[in-house]
Order: structure tokens, then sequence, then C-alpha cells
């Protein structure tokens, strides 16, 4: 009887460590919610095969011995909180996701640029994104982060305090990606993390030819016409065409800015998903 007792205490003990080596090798689905800051747009159009952000979450924290991860982007370029339910792109891309764990997001920035009264109309808008995520994904952590540099720094902060008073108000957690990334700005250049995106007719025609292979046509957007447009990732062509008017206008993260993201991204989440593991 004794030694039956042992046995069944011992399968007892290997069901319940089989149980927690599960539970902490289980993939973790993380959700990001935002606009073209979160989607990558010319990262994606340039190098097709690239990592990109969410697959750059993945591999840094697979790097830091953390879960696995299955990062799921649904940025989507111009996204403000009152266009995400509107347009039924949150219907499409967001409701349906099923066990979802964590859910970040981060919008704020076109919503400063469209809305008629940006103090009083973001909160009401977010939250309604809010309500939405937390009526859908009940079982999911929702994190609010904070927008990164791209207009001037004084309306960044103030669309970053607002964050921070809504993650407040909804009892949120918040995700200060502002710091990290204007931090590396000041100490990099403040063109060191963005894009490099100009219409063709604007670089001397000396540099068309051998700018053939970084042209696209693009459509018009931001109030702009239809125009061939030069698109580059890098840092590489500035010593060329840095002096060239307009050249680092576009605001948008090139690779090394969404790597930076997904690098505190993976900051943030490492002592949280340590903290679940133990449970």
């Amino acid at each position: 009887m004794k030694r039956i007792q042992m046995l069944v205490a011992a399968s007892l003990v290997l069901f319940l460590s089989a149980e927690s080596r599960s539970e902490q090798s289980k993939m973790l689905k993380v959700v990001l919610v935002g606009d073209s800051t979160t989607i990558g747009n010319l990262p994606r159009e340039v190098n097709p095969d690239g990592l990109f952000l969410e697959g750059m979450i993945e591999v840094l924290a697979e790097a830091e011995g953390l879960p696995p991860l299955e990062v799921v982007n649904t940025g989507k370029g111009g996204e403000t909180a009152k266009r995400l339910l509107a347009s039924g792109h949150y219907d499409k891309a967001i409701a349906g996701i099923p066990d979802v764990d964590y859910i970040f997001v981060r919008l704020g920035i076109n919503d400063w640029f469209r809305c008629d009264d940006f103090q009083a109309d973001f909160p009401v808008q977010m939250k309604a994104v809010l309500d939405r995520l937390r009526a859908d994904h009940p079982d999911a952590q929702l994190i609010l982060a904070t927008i990164c540099r791209f207009m001037p720094e004084d309306a960044c902060e103030e669309v970053n305090a607002l964050i921070a008073k809504i993650a407040v108000q909804e009892k949120l957690d918040l995700f200060d990606l502002y710091t990290p990334y204007n931090r590396f700005l000041r100490e990099n250049g403040v063109n060191s993390l963005n894009v490099r995106q100009i219409e063709l007719a604007k670089v001397p025609e000396k540099y068309h030819a051998w700018l053939k292979s970084y042209t696209q046509f693009r459509k018009g957007w931001g109030g702009r016409e239809d125009a061939f447009v030069v698109k580059f990732d890098g840092i590489e062509l500035d010593p060329v065409l840095g002096k060239v008017k307009g050249w680092y206008y576009d605001r948008h993260p090139n690779t090394a800015g969404y790597n930076l993201i997904a690098n505190e991204t993976v900051k943030y989440l490492a002592p949280i998903l340590r903290e679940r593991a133990k449970k």
C-alpha cells in the first residue's frame, strides 16, 4: 500500500512538473494596435523579406530566454482611435484574434493632426477603443504606449501627457516608448531613426539614373499629387542627398527605428513574462 502511495505521489509530481513546463513554453500572443509607425510600410516595401517590428520582437524575446511569442501587427497607416472603429479595420483585423495575452495600443499621432479638439476628443475616442478591446479580449492585458518622436517635441509631449492621463483613468499600464526613442535621436542625430522619402522631381536630374532602383510610383498622399518617389530605408545616401530640400522630411521610423521599438518592447515585457512564468 505504501509503495502504491509513493508511486501515486511521484506520478503527481511528474504531472505537475510537466504542466509547469508546458505553461512556461506556451506561445504567448501579443497584438500591436497602431498607425503607420506600428506597421512600418516603407521598410516592408523596400525589403519585403525583412524581419519587421513583429519579427524582431519575437527573436529578441527568444534571445532573452523569454517564453515564445507570436506577435500580430495590426497597425495601419493613417489610423486614429476614431477611424480604427469606424472604418471596419478593428472588426476585420483585431476583434476576432483568438487567445490574446497582451495588447499594445499606440495611437495619437494622426489624432493630434485630425481631431477638432484633441484634448476633448481623443480621450473619448480612445475609451471607445479600449472598451471594445476589453469586451472582445477579456483575458488580455491592455498596455497603452506613448508615441515615438514624429512631430515637434512639444506636440509629442502634449500627446504623450494625454496618453499617460488616459492610462491612469483607465487603470492601465503605460509603456513609455517616447523617452528612449527621443534619447537615441538626441545622442545619434535627429534623422538617425527615420526613413528617406522624396519626390524624384525634387532631386537633381543628374542623380535620377542611379536612383532608379530606389524609385517607385506612389499615388497621391497627404494632399500631394501622384509622383515617382525615392524611398530609402537607411542613411547611406545622406552624404549625397542630405542637402536636397525635403530629404529628411518623412519622420516615419526606418528599420533602425523599428529595431529600437522592438528592443524597448521586449525590455518592457521581460519582467512581466518572467513573473508570469513563476506562477
